[in-house]
């Protein structure tokens, strides 16, 4: 006689989905907690950050390292999250009112074991976009603006001087440094090579007697860079140079680092 043994095999445990958890939060709302009535979208660099984020440290170092545009984010540490049920009740007691904020769009989750690492984020928006010679023109107008009314950068007092042109080989060594730092994620007036202003002005083929150099990284247009060199009291200095005669204006993006986008702007006087 022939005996047919079925073996069971015990159902797998459930498995938590801190998405499908938030989300619902979202558009249910709770605790009384009005609902921000959208969903969040899955995106990979925000798990990448929830990843980090489970080896300890801060939220905004882990952003930067993964070179997320980050507006606005928050993060959530949940334990003993085996099912939804779990995770919907630690969240909905704890984290209720931040969870529901519309400004999130996008969310990023890691997990390990029986803990769930969330990040909740909304992008910057993108600037628009920067066409060089308009730019570089407008800059010049700034500077030269300034150049001539005058200006106390620090505790010294620059007295009106005489405005700056445009020189293409000034603007070939900005613009040169302003791709370096931008490939390398990188500000600095040392560039990947080693050189300084003076000798890449040099490399550009132009002779100088006096050379200077102002750096800028974040900035989203030529208000906002030309703002910053002169709220510094030696960017300011050497914008205000009276011995400078000419300049050279560049910029360039960086669309997967944080800053996005790195500013050069070289002075001097021939020789």
């Amino acid at each position: 006689m022939l005996v047919a043994i079925a073996l069971l095999s015990p159902a797998p445990a459930a498995r938590a989905d801190p998405m499908a958890v938030v989300n619902a939060l979202r558009m249910e709302g709770c605790r009384g907690q009005e609902a921000a009535g959208t969903p969040v979208s899955r995106d990979e660099t925000l798990d990448a950050v929830a990843r980090d984020l489970s080896r300890g440290g801060r939220l905004e170092d882990a952003i930067e390292r993964a070179g997320y545009p980050a507006a606005t984010s928050a993060s959530y540490h949940v334990r003993g999250s085996r099912d939804d049920a779990a995770v919907r009740q630690i969240l909905s007691e704890r984290s209720c009112a931040s969870l529901n904020d519309p400004r999130y769009s996008e969310a990023g989750v890691y997990e390990s074991g029986a803990e769930a690492w969330i990040v909740l984020a909304a992008r910057a928006p993108s600037p628009p976009p920067l066409e060089p010679a308009a730019v570089a023109q407008r800059v010049l107008e700034l500077v030269n603006a300034a150049r001539a009314a005058g200006r106390t950068c620090g505790g010294a007092r620059y007295d009106p001087t005489r405005p700056l042109t445009l020189s293409p080989a000034l603007i070939d060594a900005a613009s040169a440094h302003a791709r370096d730092m931008a490939e390398r994620g990188s500000l600095g007036h040392r560039g990947s090579d080693g050189s300084l202003s003076g000798e890449r002005i040099t490399r550009a083929g132009y002779l100088w007697q006096a050379s200077g150099e102002n750096v800028a990284a974040g900035q989203q247009d030529a208000e906002a860079v030309v703002a910053a060199w002169l709220a510094s009291s030696g960017h300011c200095a050497t914008l205000m140079g009276p011995y400078f005669t000419e300049t050279g204006i560049a910029f360039a993006l960086a669309p997967s680092k944080n800053p996005g986008i790195y500013w050069a702007q070289v002075f001097a006087a021939p020789r």
